[in-house]
């Protein structure tokens, strides 16, 4: 079926008014509007023109419409639904409107589903309703906004701004004539026929408001002479006026309700003015001023249209229409101007007008009297409309009244004061119109002026009228200093004056003089000097006259010594005026203040004839102190009482110290006890023994229940209390004061009776200030903040009050705008209360829980409760961010939520909190997804504040924030079970969100998508965004849908890398403002986020790809994870190609901390604290806080008590340079110059003033001011230092200095300021940047991490040549970095923390490219460590934090140094380069030395220092260089001692393998013998007991039996026998050594026997038998480290036993033992002669498998032996990895046999089984040559016997166990000489073939030993066995020029011990 469309008149259509009306109140009124609302304007210009007429009747053709599919207005297009036209036509026949609108009515707010709405109206047909009325009222607001701004501007604009031009073409297009049609429309119109009685309140009060707007708009167009009204269209309004007055029209009917009455009252008033500003009142002023004609003038009424006007005036009939009477008596002003006019043509017409029997009847109705009324009520209070106009009519008016008719102060009638009463109304509170009565050009405020002055001209005779009129006319500041200037600057005095003929002058001119002082009235002791002529003002009675004098005197000075003069203040009139007047002068001007202050002493001075000086400033303060002290408690008196603590308050934040001192010391408060508070607790607070008296509480009472004057005395007590603490005063009263406040006030104020309904909230927003300024003090104040905080942490009553005033609910405060009893104001003042609550809140939870410990106050549990009253907190806050009718409560719940959200995580019991019900969450979810998904961000807190929340829900409560995310109705996952969640819960989180996701993420995805404009433009926002995702990919198991549909988005990953790639390596400007510093800042800080975001997700993938790869069959999300990874990785990958990279490096590494800059911010607030107390000294206290004049004070007594002070006095004193001053006061002054010079540049020089300097740049003052910041609230970062500037400024009172003396000195307060602020900014710049240079490190260390498996590589390789010219660029940036920290003394902690970073960095980078790391780059590293580590070193006394720094600079130490060996060790040293490139690393690291013997004095960086020295002693250096170096700078005993360190175990090895370093140089060994190594090493063996080595020997298993748990282990054993054994070797045969051998061979080889014998044991070699009855030997784990640790026993055997003497004297028949063992070992390693082949089906005789991960690396090499013979053959079969499962230090041969070691299956050689296989060899040398040893010793002891003693002959092995070692070392020998024919032997094989063959030689000696002792002959067989060997060893050997050497010496022994074997001894002789 067709789709049916039809066409309506395009003219229907209209675009919302309320988003125009909005757009148009933002607009700045100072400005032009905009360019898109100017269009928007031009759009809509038509409505504005014809305004609610464009709204139309029904007609028949929209109703048709209706039955169309489709209705086409103009260019939109409606789809009519079937429900919504049923509703459309009901509606229309309610409000008589156009079908058509009436649909779009329906279809526009029925379809969004307004919820606020809702709330309020439940009926549908009602919302469209009153949604109609707010259309029809926005278009009108719109139009009066138009016309108010336009007239706002007038003359600041040039002609030809828009909004004017606007304004004039809508007066040109008729809209004058079109709301006067519409007005009276609106006064005839009757209620719709179809409309429900239950509608018709709203009809006729949506219908007053209306005509309201619309003389709002009829009178902006005629003010200001925008348009001129027409005689014709004022007696058009004027019937009007005239049919309402008398109800012929049926506007009188609608006020059927209370706000109705109000609207219809509302509408007369703005007629009747609009009716007399019409008058044009004005300009006939001007033309009598200018004396201007009437036919000349500007008035655009007639003589005719006057008689007319005044014929439909005269038919009022003013007593039964009291409203007309006012009309009536403007008419008459109007009339009596005209007649005042030069060249009267128009005398005649005019006289037939009475004006005067109009005014008499005007006053005889008191219509005068109906002025005041206008402004006593409400109306002008409460509009929105041009208040200040309409009290401009009415002031023109009683101007033109003064003008016209003689007003004397003589009246009786009450005319006067009528005419002062309606004066101050209309004055008072607007401040425009008081600068333009003080504006002389002002002719209008003329008549009111000349009044002025007349009543000026009698005071102090009279009074009150004065004072009434001049306190209304002090609005505002100029205003307020212009009623100063104008009482101060007085001319005279008046009093009564008893006329005489002496004293009458001059008769005519009434000139008297005076013979004798005349009293001034009602001022006792002061007097007008005689002689003082004086002017007759009026004679009262008989002689009597009130004379004014010619005796200046300030108004003011004399006002207040009437005023402390006065008894029973309570009940007069002038007190009250004064004290108000006084008042208003100083709060709307702080300059007058001080004036008043100022002046008022000195004219007190001379007044009283005082000749000693007093305390500045301070008989004002007392005056109004005695006042209060005084008061009884009455109505009056509470009101009086509260102006004088206004005046107080204002005065105190002039002078605090002063001022706070006076009034504190009158005792205002009748405080009942002066014991210190301090020294009670808590419990004290209730005792009421320090407490303020009841007689302020009664006060506080009286005063809210009668009075209804503006200014409360609660407000008022509450303001002084506050300042009080704001200024820093520690005392009982202003104790008193806090707790009366809190636990008074606060508490009981809602119980009061309020005499004026909205007073309630008035006192219950400030004493929430009073609460918040508490806290805020607690900072800065120790002893307040302990009773605050006790106060407010755990007083549930001042508990309950906050949780009243905030613990609602959006739908509640929403139901209030229904409630009728409740006025606007009220909900306006809770509205305000729970935003303020919520703040205070906050920021208790926020300042508090830093330091809370495990015990929770109880504030903390109430607001996490699910208890508390009226509704828990976190449902309130949850269910307030939805209150979309005032931001400022969505931002303070919004804030606190976070907040809960955060704290509650460490506390289960809360869970339940968390848990609200489905309606609150649904509203919750909207609200978020309204706030982040409406069209650009229209509130930037709030915004911000949603964000923040998101990310607390998502660290801290998942469950609660997937709960916002999710928009299932039924979800999975409880929200009880956050802040406990299980894995299984982990799961459901995820899951719970389905394959629905909220739209809150499709918003954070539209912000990405602009980020790269918006981290530009306004960082701030997208950094909040980012760190939302941050915390989402930090819980990434939570939140995998989420992350998965922000994934899916193909710009994500890449707007967030250009918003990197496009700011990477921009520059830091020099200079810049605060704005800037914090834009450029949060860009830092938005990239971190970005990287840290990237790190996780690449770390995330890792893992993912990891897990998958352990599946056989992965899944197809697989692919996903790989796409994924693919994309960041090309990222990176291009970011490595476009140098982007290099630049992000570059950039990130530059350090802008400049140390300077933060020591001249010192030295500026030295500077100024210098200037202060010189102020202090001369008594002038200026503005300073009390707190901070005390903490001067202070540090001034310390300075003068400093020695250099002291030295500074004495020369001051010797040279007479003090000229009569104080000395004292020179030196500061003095101080002060050097100061100066030291901040310009000009450094001191060395010397007393020096040592000030450095004292107070050291000294609290400095400290206090420093503030403790987080750059990000959600992260975990260090807190950095920057100074408070706002604490500072306020405690300085600056704002104060301009009117004071202390004017002069606010270019000192400046420059600290603007020093301080350079500060923070580099503060703030620095730490962003430090922050992306750790997110970047993050980064670089996911993409080149391989630790998992190769299969898995999320990462990849950064460029190398991307890469050295970075490491170039670190190492300057790091060097630059140092340059920060040398000059200044003190080193900001941000230095440190980027040094580690620039280290960290470097690290990395030299880590990722150690194959292609050349020399110069190593050198260039190992120069800048250095360099880093002397440096800080140094400042280690001076700062703590260094030592991480220096840590990360020795493993760049040790990093290059390795990688340059290695590559040296792999490529050689041949070439030039090569040659050069070493000998400037051994000069670098000769240079290194002294800097890390210092190191090794520090114990966190013990092990790191002695390793890099070690490996640099080792690898670069000779002894001859390197020994004078560590002698002068190591201290070794010192080092020594770190061997009985318990806490030290860990660097034991590190410290032997050092020692034995140095114990290869003599003089090495000779320190170590110094430092007493022995008795270290005896400590340390002694501690071995429960270590390894006792643990094995005790479990009995042999040779080295290792541990599961041991994977790392300290062969302790083996490294202390090497260091003994190179002293013993270093020292030679010096006595020393003798010495050392003596004591050494005792406690080896007696204390220590078990363990030599325990790595001396030999196991049981696996039998070759295969019978299964037989159990076989159980075969032994070892390890490559204790084969090792037997060597060096045995080596240190060999050492010891070469002292022959010393051996023999010390063993005493203890070597038998070793040789045994000896034996024993020799013989397990002789069976090991099998060749590959044969070894297959044997089980391995050792099983040595790899443990540490070098090993496990080898066993991935292959074999460089590649022997098929001995162990090589053997070692293979035990090098496999060893089995992991419990208890394989128990297992038997048989169950070994299951694992490989026993399979057929061949098992491969590696590189780690050929270092077993040589290990094995080196042991077999070393026992040979242990036993060669032996038997050389006994053929010495042969020779001295002269005989061969048998009997204690050394036992030998047997012949077959050296055949067996005889036979392994030719057949390997052989096998790799063959092998290796036709090339050149590697030095590693050349290195293992000359040790077998010294094995076979020393083998051969021992046989030939063993044959000589016993008599015996070879066996045949082995002589020709031998021989066939010896054939192919000979031959393999052949053209091996390295085995020369050996192979003659082998020859040698084998003629020896085989004669027999004569060819081939010859054969060797012809070879060698």
């Amino acid at each position: 079926m067709a789709t049916t469309t039809k066409s309506v008149d395009p003219s229907l259509w209209w675009e919302p008014f309320s988003s125009l009306l909005t757009d148009l109140e933002n607009a700045s009124p100072s400005d032009d509007l905009p360019k898109p609302l100017a269009k928007k304007l031009k759009e809509n210009h038509d409505w504005f023109v014809e305004t609610v007429t464009r709204f139309k009747p029904p007609n028949e053709k929209s109703k048709e419409a209706l039955n169309s599919q489709q209705i086409k207005i103009g260019p939109h297009e409606l789809t009519v639904k079937p429900d919504f036209r049923d509703k459309a036509l009901q509606v229309s026949s309610y409000l008589c409107l156009d079908e058509v609108q009436s649909y779009i009515l329906v279809d526009r707010y029925l379809e969004q589903g307004n919820a606020a709405e809702n709330y309020i109206v439940h009926d549908s047909i009602h919302v469209v309703l009153l949604q109609y009325y707010i259309e029809r009222q926005c278009l009108f607001k719109c139009t009066r906004q138009i016309l108010m701004h336009a007239l706002f501007l007038g003359n600041i604009l040039k002609e030809g701004s828009f909004i004017r031009e606007e304004a004039l073409k809508l007066i040109s297009d008729g809209l004058e004539k079109k709301l006067i049609s519409v007005l009276e429309a609106l006064m005839s119109c009757s209620h719709p026929e179809q409309m429900d009685v239950d509608l018709f309140t709203l009809w006729a009060e949506e219908t007053l408001l209306e005509d309201n707007l619309v003389l709002d708009i009829i009178f902006l167009i005629y003010y200001e002479s925008l348009c001129t009204c027409s005689a014709e269209k004022w007696k058009k309004l004027c019937l009007i006026y005239k049919g309402i007055l008398s109800g012929s029209y049926n506007f009188g009917k609608l006020a059927i309700s209370p706000e109705a009455l109000y609207s219809f009252y509302h509408a007369k008033v703005l007629l009747l003015l609009v009716l007399i500003e019409t008058l044009n009142l004005e300009n006939l002023l001007q033309m009598v001023h200018d004396e201007i004609p009437f036919r000349q003038g500007a008035s655009v009424f007639m003589l005719n249209d006057v008689q007319a006007i005044d014929a439909l005036i005269s038919s009022f009939d003013i007593f039964e229409m009291r409203e007309a009477g006012p009309l009536v008596l403007a008419w008459a002003v109007f009339l009596c101007l005209i007649s005042s006019l030069p060249q009267k043509e128009e005398t005649n017409v005019l006289m037939e007008i009475d004006h005067v029997g109009y005014v008499r009847q005007a006053f005889e109705a008191s219509s005068l009297g109906y002025f005041l009324e206008i402004l006593q009520s409400d109306i002008l209070k409460e509009s929105d409309g041009p208040v200040a106009g309409y009290r401009s009519v009415l002031r023109t008016f009683i101007s033109a009244f003064i003008a016209s008719y003689e007003i004397n102060l003589q009246l009786e009638d009450g005319t006067l004061n009528l005419i002062l009463d309606i004066l101050c109304y209309v004055y008072r509170g607007e401040e425009s119109l008081c600068i333009q009565f003080w504006d002389r050009a002002s002719f209008i405020d003329g008549p009111i002026r000349c009044l002025l002055c007349n009543l000026e001209g009698e005071f102090p005779f009279r009074t009150v009228e004065l004072l009434r009129l001049l306190s209304s006319l002090c609005e505002g500041s100029w205003p307020a200093e212009c009623v100063y200037n104008f009482l101060d600057k007085s001319t005279g005095i008046s009093s009564l004056f008893d006329i005489t003929s002496e004293s009458l002058l001059d008769r005519t001119s009434q000139i008297v003089e005076t013979q004798h002082p005349v009293c001034i009235p009602g001022v006792d002791g002061l007097h007008i000097p005689s002689r003082t002529r004086g002017h007759i003002l009026k004679v009262v009675g008989g002689n009597t006259a009130l004379v004014r004098w010619e005796h200046k005197k300030s108004a003011v000075f004399v006002l207040l010594l009437r005023l402390a003069q006065t008894p029973h203040l309570e009940n007069n009139e002038e007190a009250f005026l004064t004290l108000d007047l006084l008042g208003r002068m100083v709060s709307f001007n702080m300059a007058v203040c001080f004036s008043m202050m100022d002046s008022c002493n000195f004219l007190h001075v001379q007044a009283t004839g005082m000749n000693g000086q007093i305390e500045n400033n301070l008989w004002v303060v007392e005056i109004i102190s005695i006042i209060v002290r005084n008061l009884s408690p009455s109505p009056s008196g509470a009101a009086l009482m509260s102006m004088a603590f206004v005046i107080m308050a204002k005065m105190l934040k002039c002078s605090p110290s002063q001022v706070a001192a006076i009034a504190l010391k009158s005792n205002i408060f009748d405080v009942a006890s002066n014991s210190s508070v301090f020294n009670v607790g808590w419990n004290g607070l209730s005792s009421g023994s320090w407490l303020l008296s009841g007689k302020l509480a009664k006060m506080l009472l009286i005063d809210s229940e009668q009075s209804d004057y503006d200014c409360l005395l609660t407000i008022s007590v509450l303001d002084f209390t506050m300042q009080l603490v704001r200024t820093g005063v520690e005392d009982d009263i202003v104790v008193s004061l806090i707790v009366f406040s809190l636990q008074y006030i606060l508490v009981n104020h809602e119980y009061w009776k309020y005499k004026v309904k909205n007073t309630r909230w008035k006192v219950t927003l400030k004493v929430l200030e009073v609460m918040k300024t508490c806290i805020l003090a607690t900072s800065s104040s120790e002893k307040l903040g302990g009773v605050i905080w006790d106060l407010l942490l755990y007083d549930s009553s001042i508990h309950n009050t906050l949780f009243r005033i905030m613990c609602t609910t959006s739908e509640a405060l929403e139901r209030l705008y229904l409630n009728r009893l409740i006025e606007l104001v009220e909900i306006e003042g809770l509205q305000l209360a729970i935003s303020s609550a919520l703040d205070i809140s906050y920021i208790m939870l926020t300042k508090f829980s830093k330091d809370m410990s495990s015990s929770i106050p109880a504030f903390h549990q109430a607001m996490l409760s699910s208890m508390t009253k009226p509704i828990p907190v976190v449902a309130a806050v949850i269910s307030l961010i939805s209150f979309f009718n005032d931001p400022a409560i969505q931002v303070g719940a919004a804030k606190l939520l976070s907040v809960l959200l955060r704290m509650a995580e460490p506390y289960p019991f809360v869970n339940s909190c968390f848990g609200p019900d489905d309606k609150l969450m649904t509203d919750l979810r909207h609200s978020i997804n309204s706030i982040l998904l409406e069209h650009g961000v229209l509130n930037e807190d709030l915004f911000i504040a949603v964000l923040n929340l998101l990310t607390s829900a998502a660290c801290y409560q998942p469950a609660f924030f997937v709960a916002i995310f999710d928009t299932k109705e039924d979800t999975d996952v409880q929200l009880a079970t956050a802040g406990g969640l299980k894995q299984s819960t982990n799961e459901a989180l995820s899951d719970s969100l389905g394959s629905k996701i909220s739209s809150v993420v499709d918003a954070l995805l539209q912000y990405v998508v602009r980020s790269d404009d918006a981290v530009n433009s306004n960082p701030c926002i997208p950094l909040n965004i980012l760190n939302l995702l941050k915390s989402l990919w930090h819980g990434a198991g939570l939140y995998t849908m989420i992350l998965e549909r922000l994934k899916s988005s193909d710009k994500f990953w890449k707007q967030l890398s250009n918003s990197i790639s496009r700011t990477a390596g921009s520059e830091v400007p020099l200079s810049m403002k605060e704005s800037e510093a914090l834009h450029l800042g949060y860009r830092y800080q938005c990239q971190s986020a970005i990287l840290e975001t990237m790190a996780y997700d690449m770390f995330l993938m890792k893992k993912l790809l990891y897990a998958e790869s352990l599946i056989k069959e992965p899944p197809e999300s697989n692919k996903k994870i790989e796409a994924d990874n693919y994309a960041l990785k090309d990222i990176i990958s291009n970011w490595c190609k476009s140098s982007v990279l290099g630049r992000m490096i570059k950039s990130y590494t530059s350090c802008k901390y400049d140390n300077d800059t933060y020591f001249r911010a010192k030295v500026a607030l030295s500077l100024l604290t210098v200037h202060i107390m010189g102020k202090l000294a001369a008594g002038d206290a200026g503005s300073l806080s009390v707190s901070l004049v005390e903490k001067i004070r202070l540090l001034f007594k310390k300075l003068t008590i400093q020695p250099a002070f002291s030295e500074l006095l004495a020369q001051y004193s010797q040279r007479g340079y003090s000229e009569g001053k104080e000395l004292k006061a020179l030196i500061i002054s003095d101080l002060y110059y050097h100061l100066h010079g030291e901040l310009e540049g000009r450094k001191m020089s060395p010397g007393p003033f020096k040592e000030l300097f450095q004292f107070l740049i050291e000294s609290k003052v400095v400290k206090i001011y420093e503030n403790k910041c987080r750059v990000d609230p959600f992260s975990t970062a260090d807190d950095v230092y920057v100074f408070d500037l706002q604490r500072i400024e306020a405690d300085l009172g600056l704002d104060m200095w301009d009117y004071s003396e202390w004017k002069t000195s606010k270019t000192i307060a400046d420059t600290m300021l603007c020093y301080m602020q350079g500060a923070n900014s580099m503060v703030l710049i620095g730490n962003s940047k430090l922050s992306s240079l750790k997110a970047l490190i993050t980064v670089l260390t996911v993409y080149d991490d391989s630790s998992l498996e190769k299969m898995v590589r999320v990462g990849g390789k950064i460029p190398d040549q991307l890469i050295l010219p970075c490491i170039d660029h670190i190492c300057q940036s790091f060097l630059d970095t140092l340059e920060f920290l040398t000059p200044v003394p003190d080193v900001s902690q941000g230095v440190f923390d980027f040094l580690t970073a620039q280290a960290d960095l470097l690290l990395h980078l030299m880590r990722s490219v150690q194959n292609s790391l050349s020399s110069s780059a190593c050198v260039l590293v190992l120069k800048t460590s250095g360099t880093g580590l002397k440096v800080l070193s140094d400042l280690r006394t001076m700062v703590s934090g260094v030592n991480k720094t220096m840590k990360l600079l020795l493993m760049l130490i040790l990093s290059a140094v390795e990688f340059y060996r290695l590559d040296s060790s792999i490529t050689g040293v041949k070439d030039k380069e090569s040659v050069e490139g070493l000998a400037e690393i051994s000069n670098v690291s000769l240079g290194l030395l002294p800097i890390l013997c210092n190191c090794i004095t520090i114990s966190e960086c013990f092990s790191l220092a002695l390793t890099a020295l070690d490996l640099a002693l080792k690898c670069f250096l000779t002894p001859d260089t390197w020994f004078p170096i560590i002698h002068k700078h190591l201290q070794l005993q010192h080092v020594v001692l770190k061997l009985q360190d318990k806490n030290s175990f860990g660097s034991i090895p590190i410290l032997l393998k050092f020692f034995l370093a140095i114990a290869h140089v003599r003089g090495g060994a000779e320190m170590l013998l110094n430092a007493g190594f022995f008795s270290s090493l005896k400590v340390l063996y002694a501690d071995m007991s429960d270590g390894r080595v006792s643990s094995v020997i005790n479990s009995g298993k042999s040779l080295s039996i290792l541990s599961d748990k041991t994977e790392k282990p300290q062969h302790i054993w083996g490294l202390g026998l090497a260091v003994v054994t190179a002293i013993v070797h270093s020292l030679g045969a010096s006595s020393s050594c003798i010495d050392i051998a003596e004591n050494v061979i005792p406690y080896f080889f007696s204390e220590k026997a078990h363990l030599i014998s325990y790595f001396l044991s030999a196991p049981e070699f696996p039998s070759d038998d295969h019978d299964k009855k037989r159990p076989r030997a159980q075969r032994t784990w070892t390890s490559l480290s204790s084969l090792k640790e037997t060597e060096q026993t045995l080596m240190l055997m060999c050492v010891l036993a070469r002292h022959w003497k010393s051996w023999v004297k010390a063993m005493k028949n203890m070597d038998s033992q070793l040789r045994e063992m000896s034996i024993h070992l020799l013989a397990f390693i002789s069976r090991g002669n099998q060749r590959l082949g044969e070894a297959s089906s044997r089980t391995a005789p050792l099983l040595c498998p790899p443990i540490l991960k070098d090993e496990f690396d080898c066993c991935k090499k292959p074999s460089f032996v590649n022997s098929r013979n001995g162990w090589f053959a053997l070692s293979p079969l035990g090098c496999v990895s060893k089995p992991k499962f419990s208890g394989i230090l128990t297992t038997t041969a048989l169950v070994i046999k299951d694992q490989g070691t026993e399979s057929n299956n061949h098992v491969p050689q590696t590189y780690f089984s050929d270092l077993v296989a040589i290990e094995m060899y080196r042991i077999t040398f070393l026992l040979l040559k242990f036993l060669c040893l032996q038997a050389e010793g006994a053929a010495k002891r042969a020779e001295e016997l002269g005989y061969v003693d048998l009997a204690h002959f050394p036992e030998l092995p047997m012949p077959e166990i050296l055949h067996g070692i005889q036979d392994q070392a030719i057949a390997i020998v052989t096998e790799l000489c063959e092998t290796n024919k036709l090339k050149q032997i590697h030095y590693e094989l050349q290195r293992v073939c000359l040790l077998l063959l010294q094995i076979m030689e020393m083998a051969l000696y021992l046989e030939l030993c063993v044959l000589q002792i016993c008599g015996i002959r070879p066996v045949l067989g082995r002589v020709e066995d031998l021989s066939k060997e010896l054939k192919f060893l000979i031959k393999a050997t052949e053209g091996h020029a390295f085995l020369k050497g050996s192979m003659k010496s082998l020859n040698q022994i084998i003629s020896l011990v085989y004669p027999d074997i004569s060819n081939t001894a010859v054969t060797l002789s012809q070879i060698i």
